[in-house]
């Protein structure tokens, strides 16, 4: 699809700055889509169409950068996630995957929908050795929590974190958490405050331990 003039619109991911092929980039996730800016001149090297089909939606993911790979998510109506892989005129990209491949991708053998391997809703994927660990869902009956081998797109855990919608008290569980990492180690806050320490091992979610932080409650 082409992009028409007022369709450029900000969302509420934050511009991502990289040098990719020896060329600066800044990398926006607007309400449309992805568009890479020249930080000199503001001159458009490429743009991405990424946005789902019902207006009520947002893109609010981060782009995640490694070398000339570029990784968008959303969580709204199965838009799901892509992998751009950056050429080095700076000024096109490929597709690497894409998560579902089509907006009615179907499931031969059960002929349900295929659910996308990460669609996540607000807080940024952490990437570490070749892997994205993060919380995926739109929510809370969705909330996932996944990891993800970044060049494939492979499904490497899922451990459910949802809760049925509305619902009180909330149980113990990350939702739609968002994630630091430090000293090699993930350290996960859930929606209900509930603080958490997981090993990166992206064979198995592997919590070590996890506190309910008194002073804290949903939404977090």
């Amino acid at each position: 699809m082409g992009w028409q003039k007022g369709w450029k619109q900000a969302s509420y991911a934050t511009p991502v700055a990289a040098t990719i092929h020896g060329r600066r980039h800044i990398l926006c996730l607007m309400r449309q889509g992805l568009v890479s800016l020249d930080p000199r001149t503001g001159e458009v090297n490429f743009s991405r169409w990424f946005c789902s089909t019902v207006n009520e939606s947002v893109n609010a993911v981060t782009p995640v950068v490694i070398d000339d790979l570029v990784f968008i998510s959303a969580a709204y109506y199965r838009v799901g996630s892509a992998l751009l892989r950056v050429k080095p005129d700076g000024r096109s990209f490929e597709e690497v995957w894409r998560s579902p491949r089509e907006l009615r991708e179907m499931d031969a053998k059960t002929g349900d929908l295929v659910p996308p391997v990460l669609e996540i809703h607000w807080s940024t994927p952490l990437y570490h050795d070749g892997y994205l660990y993060a919380f995926s869902g739109r929510n809370e009956p969705d909330a996932r929590f996944r990891c993800v081998e970044l060049k494939t797109g492979k499904l490497m855990w899922d451990r459910e974190e949802s809760w049925p919608a509305h619902s009180t008290p909330q149980p113990k569980v990350y939702g739609r958490g968002s994630m630091i990492m430090a000293d090699g180690k993930l350290i996960a806050l859930g929606e209900n405050g509930l603080l958490g320490l997981f090993k990166l091992n992206p064979d198995r979610a592997e919590e070590m331990t996890r506190v309910q932080v008194p002073q804290l409650h949903y939404p977090c």
